[in-house]
């Protein structure tokens, strides 16, 4: 039992080296996260299990870190796999889908739930919103999803919403963006008809279009 959770340990030194190097090279972005999808996938055993040695390292004694060290990478693992993905369907794969169904590209809906909820299907704001791509229960009612939490759901209704947004401003994604922060009919209130416009919005609103847009990196 000590030497499999020797073995555990040093894979899981082995995981942090290599989430940090991929964090490195891609920042604090989508495609860390789907970078990091990628390799849990390719190191995932037909238990749940990781087994780093599906990826070919080299194998090294971190034994010192002492007992208990597969139960901490499992709960490491599982705290992981929750905030990528859950069931049979992960956010790359719902985001591959809707992108193709909608017509909207993939990078631009991870970098929406990136900002919204830094890839968390379980978050919910203050103000209610739910799921990666933070909707509120009117809209979601309104788009017939029947659990925001779902993976598949929420990333559909979310970027089917988007789509509107930016089919109603003209396909201008800052302005679809403003949109979708702080509703259209806010928009239509300041007279935001124009990227320079989306000044008259708020704060928090002008910053979300900022971030999403820089997350977006296009």
């Amino acid at each position: 039992m000590e030497v499999n959770n020797s073995k555990q340990v040093e894979q899981f030194m082995q995981f942090q080296m290599m989430s940090e190097m991929l964090k490195q090279a891609a920042g604090d972005s989508p495609s860390f996260q789907i970078a990091m999808e990628s390799l849990l996938k390719a190191a995932t055993d037909d238990r749940g299990n990781i087994d780093l040695s599906r990826l070919g390292l080299s194998e090294a004694d971190l034994s010192k870190l002492g007992y208990g060290g597969g139960e901490r990478l499992n709960n490491v693992y599982k705290d992981i796999r929750t905030s990528i993905g859950s069931g049979s369907t992960t956010i790359e794969e719902a985001v591959e889908k809707a992108s193709k169904r909608y017509g909207i590209d993939k990078d631009l809906i991870m970098a929406v739930i990136k900002q919204e909820s830094d890839f968390n299907p379980k978050s919910t704001s203050h103000a209610g919103a739910q799921g990666l791509m933070q909707l509120m229960p009117g809209t979601a009612n309104d788009l017939g999803i029947t659990d925001p939490y779902d993976i598949d759901q929420n990333i559909d209704g979310g970027t089917r919403y988007l789509k509107s947004m930016l089919e109603m401003h003209g396909n201008s994604k800052q302005l679809a963006l403003a949109a979708y922060n702080a509703g259209p009919g806010t928009l239509r209130k300041r007279g935001v008809d124009t990227v320079e416009e989306i000044s008259r919005l708020s704060y928090e609103t002008r910053d979300y279009v900022k971030k999403v847009m820089k997350y977006y990196g296009k």
